[in-house]
């Protein structure tokens, strides 16, 4: 939540790659969990950058924004969770293109 979303994923990505590997998870899961990650640590209070980016464009006050945040939140959990008890959701279109 401190950093750009971006730059965690370059710096981390590299880091986990060979773990990733090594145990044999699925490359395309564990892409798709990590950016769902990213994007909880960025709308996630007090220094995602999601959020001054919403004060910014909507010239709302900090609380406003804040406000609005746990629903999506608990979304973007629920969802990561959906994805890691079922990867099969996020593998089904790559399995669909390559196999």
């Amino acid at each position: 939540m401190f950093v750009d979303p971006i730059v965690v994923i370059l710096v981390l990505v590299p880091i986990f790659a060979p773990v990733v590997d090594s145990v044999g998870l699925d490359k395309v899961l564990v892409g798709t969990i990590i950016t769902l990650q990213v994007a909880i640590g960025s709308a996630t209070p007090p220094f995602g950058c999601d959020i001054f980016t919403a004060i910014a464009i909507f010239k709302r006050p900090y609380m406003d924004v804040i406000r609005g945040i746990p629903p999506f939140t608990l979304i973007l959990l629920g969802v990561s969770a959906a994805l890691i008890f079922f990867p099969q959701i996020a593998l089904f279109l790559p399995s669909l293109a390559f196999d």
